[in-house]
């Protein structure tokens, strides 16, 4: 299409606007090739020929008419561009929601001066102007307006008092007359039409509140009456007036009753009752063929994505968002959407914006069913690019498909039965082996404290979940079904504050049988959902029982659920790495119990994770001391520097061999070094001062408690001088310790030490100086004798082994032996065999001296063996909760071989 009659044909409003107003046409012609609204890129007034007079000068009338015809040039014009293909959907929909911003502003500056010069300037308690603030809802405040839309708005203050006039009104009443001069200024028709029909039906209280509402009042109207739908409706919320004052209201009132810190799946049920009704209007009503409120249309798409936005986006901020548009791609991952569901709904979206838009451009009004009339099918499918009318349906009804498909998995996917509310006392079936008991359990359950507190909505999901979940506890073998029982109805305790956890596993089948099947499988699984429910969000990634994240996944998930957060909230932070910490390790044992996970592979996994939180956590002190203090730096003039650090890892933390209630043991080094060592601020402090409270911070989030959790226990004793010394030690000190004061111990421990955080380069420089000093300055002539008095004397302290039992840690025979004859031997022979110190973890140690034939293979062999299987059945024993003893009948071949290769090394000849 090109000549004007093309696009008259399809578009009377378009026709009848360049008839009404000379030069129309070949102004849009000649600027038709713009890329954003006239309004954004000229200043609005601008692209009406006589640029409006100045606000106090014109008139209630003047103003009126001069929106108007502006209006019908802007709107013009977005016609054109829209139908003459020059601007995306995207485009058209921002221009439309620019001009109404640029509208509202306009008669917003207007009513300001008319009200205010009756009345006087509204003022708060210490004087200050007060202004309104002009809250867009709907697809306004998303910036995603359609053509002919009706524009939803909320009037918002900051506080009560009165305005500065002779005759003094309230705020209240000013901004109640503010608010009906500026709608009387969009919406009233003359014969120019009007500019928007405003709603004004989700301010709180609807038709029946007050037309502006204080922000006091609006914060207790939430807290006391805010209701479900209205979540969804102020997700869509953004301030087209007053957006700082909006900002602070924002943060303390809308955000909290929006987006809850926990999950809330609960939004389902909300989601089924107003889809609910939808339907029984579009039946009522005959709305089938309504693109917005039919079967697969567009509202389908905002309740999908709103749904999960309102399930997420207060563990998201990337979520907290109003455009659909923006939003859908950030759903993508294993718990949100496919990428193909994403895409699929994004394409359906778009077709069904273009077709609504197209068809309100037919005559500028605001219809959404499709036409019955031959000629406007007709004008329609033209618009569409589509032969005929029953090509421009089939394309509909492929995309309506889609969506309904969508819509339906999501929101109605949980089945009829698990929905329906079942008798308020719920009791094991028959298939219960010890049913009286099954039956107590259930009773004093139901009698604790935080299941009576339920509400009826909470009462309704758990009772709706047991009826699911009796039954297939049921059909585990008698011997398990009171264990799983008791599991599940522990868990369900824990959870109870937060009942919306509930929702989640009545909504989604698979998540409850994967819930059944952890629980079954572990004390330590059931253990870790109960203390932080939030790993129930686990059960949803498909990826849970079908892949182990690498350690570079692992890195990219903390760096994603970090950019969701405010990084300036220390406690936000603090709670990612609790949430990451929690869920990477509950996917590890996930997969170690399934037998995915070899039990080396366990340990990498679980030091990884620990190795990605000290990284952090150091990076979060430094930026929060830096900014306190400056930055530490030494030298003078051309020679100053920034000063480095990085964090040591010792023991299993060193040695790759964490396992899931492991400390961390951390020694912290620095490479500040000569006279002038002092920080950048103004009032620099010592580097000194600076690396001791930055260690002390570093050590507080790793072991902090909060309502997270907290991340681990730390033991910093192994550092040089042990308690009497410095927290953070300057690696030039560090060596000079090492080579001419530290114990044989601690040179025990050093081949265990590993850099896990901090910089490259002194990170390389700490594994240089390791090794300088395990070949070079290790007192070999006493070495024996050290390590065996050291082991004997753990041995007496440390050894739990019981009558009957074995201590698979620090029993004869056990781990501590294994890692005591690597260590041992790895410092006797690294002065003449260096690769046998060069790696941290035992089991490499040993395979370097069996390569190097300085211990036979068979030798080696039988320690290995012996240490994956202690290890092993440890690591199973603490996924089950229990303590690391077995009966004293079990790995007795490998006691033996174990205990005779130590008598053989510290008591006759080395092997």
């Amino acid at each position: 299409m090109s000549a004007p009659s093309d696009y008259f044909a399809i578009s009377e409003f378009l026709a009848q606007a360049a008839n009404n107003d000379a030069g129309l046409w070949e102004e849009l012609e000649s600027r038709g090739a713009l890329t954003t609204a006239w309004s954004a890129v000229r200043g609005f007034g601008d692209c009406y020929p006589g640029p409006a007079p100045p606000v106090s000068a014109t008139s209630a009338d003047e103003a009126l008419r001069w929106l108007r015809r502006w209006r019908r040039r802007e709107m013009a014009a977005i016609a054109y561009r829209d139908l003459a293909g020059l601007a995306a959907v995207e485009e058209t929909l921002a221009h439309l929601s620019d001009f109404a911003d640029a509208a509202i502003r306009c008669a917003y500056e207007h009513a300001w001066a008319a009200t205010a010069l009756r009345f006087g300037q509204p003022r708060d308690s210490a004087g200050n102007p007060l202004p309104l603030v002009v809250v867009g809802m709907g697809k306004l405040g998303g910036g995603e307006l359609n053509f002919s839309s009706d524009i939803d708005l909320v009037f918002l203050f900051p506080e009560g008092g009165e305005t500065d006039h002779a005759a003094p009104v309230s705020n209240d009443e000013f901004f109640i007359r503010l608010g009906q001069q500026l709608i009387h200024l969009l919406a009233k028709a003359t014969v120019d039409g009007f500019v928007f029909r405003v709603d004004m039906r989700l301010r709180p209280f609807g038709d029946s509140g007050p037309l502006a509402c204080s922000f006091a009042a609006f914060e207790d109207y939430l807290l006391q009456h805010g209701r479900d739908w209205e979540r969804y409706a102020w997700v869509k919320a953004r301030a087209i007036v007053g957006a700082a004052h909006y900002a602070e209201l924002f943060a303390n009132a809308v955000r909290p009753f929006v987006f809850r810190r926990y999950l809330d799946f609960g939004v389902f049920e909300s989601l089924r009752e107003m889809k609910g009704l939808i339907e029984k209007q579009v039946t009522r009503r005959d709305l089938q063929d309504d693109i917005k409120l039919g079967p697969g249309g567009i509202r389908e798409i905002e309740f999908i994505v709103q749904a999960l936005q309102l399930i997420r986006g207060g563990q998201d901020a990337r979520l907290q968002a109003p455009g659909l548009l923006a939003v859908l791609p950030r759903l993508a991952g294993g718990r949100l959407l496919p990428e193909s569901t994403i895409s699929e709904l994004a394409h359906a979206y778009r077709h069904l914006r273009v077709l609504e838009n197209r068809l309100q451009m037919l005559r500028d009004a605001q219809v959404h069913q499709l036409p019955a009339n031959t000629d406007d099918r007709q004008r329609l499918a033209t618009a569409m690019g589509a032969a005929d009318w029953q090509q421009l349906l089939r394309a509909l009804d492929r995309e309506r498909a889609v969506v309904r498909g969508h819509f339906a998995a999501l929101a109605l996917g949980a089945a009829d039965e698990t929905r329906a509310a079942p008798a308020a006392n719920a009791t094991p079936e028959t298939a219960f082996h010890e049913a009286t008991e099954a039956a107590r359990l259930l009773e004093e359950f139901r009698g604790g404290p935080r299941i009576r507190r339920l509400d009826a909505t909470g009462e309704r999901r758990l009772n709706a979940l047991l009826a699911s979940m009796l039954p297939a506890i049921g059909q585990q073998v008698p011997q398990q079904q009171l264990v799983l029982l008791l599991r599940v109805l522990q868990i369900l305790e824990a959870i109870g504050q937060r009942s919306s956890y509930f929702a989640l596993l009545v909504e989604n089948q698979l998540a409850r049988r994967r819930f059944i099947e952890l629980c079954s499988a572990s004390d330590f699984l059931a253990k870790q959902m109960a203390a932080f429910p939030l790993l129930l969000d686990e059960l949803l990634d498909e990826r849970l029982f079908a892949q182990t994240a690498t350690a570079t996944e692992m890195a990219a998930d903390l760096e994603e659920r970090l950019v969701r957060i405010d990084a300036a909230d220390d406690e936000r932070v603090h709670e990612a790495l609790c949430q990451f910490k929690n869920a990477a390790q509950f996917r590890v044992a996930v997969a170690d119990l399934s037998g995915r996970l070899p039990l080396m592979q366990v340990s990498d996994r679980l030091t990884d994770i620990a190795g990605l939180i000290v990284e952090q956590a150091m990076r979060l002190a430094w930026r929060q001391m830096v900014a306190q203090f400056g930055t530490p730096s030494c030298g003078a003039g051309a020679a100053r520097r920034a000063v480095r650090i990085c964090a040591l890892g010792y023991g299993k933390l060193g040695g790759l061999e964490l396992g899931y209630a492991s400390d961390l043991d951390l020694v912290f080094l620095h490479d500040s070094s000569g006279e002038q060592q002092e920080t950048t601020a103004p009032q620099a402090v010592d580097n000194q001062v600076f690396f001791i409270r930055l260690a002390q911070r570093i050590l507080h989030l790793l072991s902090m408690h909060s309502a997270a959790g907290r991340l681990y226990e730390v033991d910093v004793r192994l550092r040089p001088s042990g308690k009497g010394g410095m927290l953070i030690t300057g690696i030039e000190a560090f060596r000079e310790y090492q080579r001419s004061e530290a114990w044989t111990w601690e040179h025990q421990a050093l081949l265990h030490a590993r850099a896990v955080a901090g910089d490259p380069e002194l990170r390389a420089r700490f594994q240089e100086l390791r090794m300088e000093v395990v070949t070079q300055f290790v007192r070999r002539d006493q070495l024996r004798g050290d390590v065996r008095s050291m082991r004997e004397r753990m041995r007496r302290e440390l050894d739990k082994s019981g009558p009957g039992e074995f201590d698979l840690k620090q029993g004869a025979g056990g781990i501590a032996d294994i890692e005591f004859l690597a260590q041992y031997w790895a410092l006797l022979h690294a002065a003449r065999w260096p690769p046998v110190a060069f790696y941290s973890d035992t089991i490499r140690q040993l395979e370097s001296l069996a390569s190097a034939a300085l211990v036979t293979q068979e030798v080696v062999d039988q320690l290995i063996n012996a240490y994956r299987a202690y290890r092993s059945r440890g690591h199973h024993r603490s996924l089950r909760d229990e303590v690391a003893r077995v009966p004293d009948s079990e790995f007795a071949a490998e006691r033996a071989a174990v205990t005779r290769i130590w008598q053989a090394t510290f008591d006759g000849s080395d092997v």
